[in-house]
């Protein structure tokens, strides 16, 4: 349990930054600043933000506070964005990545007690 966590630690924080550079750099990006519409810059932002969590996990990755916030808010994010990709129906590589980060993080949230020490 304690490998998948940092593998799903480091593949949230991969395909977020990656997400993050797309988006921002990307047509309706920064160069689009000021033009309105701009939610795909918008959304690089805050999947930076969300890969932060990886970043600010990692040196306390085995405290079980830590461990059950970060897990939750990457189970509620990336499951949340799964649904929104399946609704949308046009971003397939998305939601098959974002559907399978949810469904491990929520094995781990349910092993949490395994992931300590």
């Amino acid at each position: 349990m304690k490998i998948l966590f940092v593998i799903i630690l480091v593949l949230s924080f991969l395909t977020e930054v990656l997400a993050a550079v797309a988006l921002i750099g990307g047509p309706e990006g920064i160069a689009a600043a000021g033009k309105g519409g701009q939610w795909s810059m918008h959304y690089g932002f805050a999947a930076l933000a969300i890969a932060s969590v990886s970043l600010w996990t990692w040196s306390k990755r085995t405290v079980p506070a830590v461990i059950t916030v970060a897990i939750g808010v990457l189970l509620v994010f990336h499951s949340g964005l799964a649904v929104s990709l399946f609704l949308a129906g046009d971003q397939q590589p998305g939601q098959v990545i974002h559907t399978v980060l949810a469904g491990l993080l929520l094995v781990l949230f349910l092993q949490r007690g395994k992931l300590a020490g």
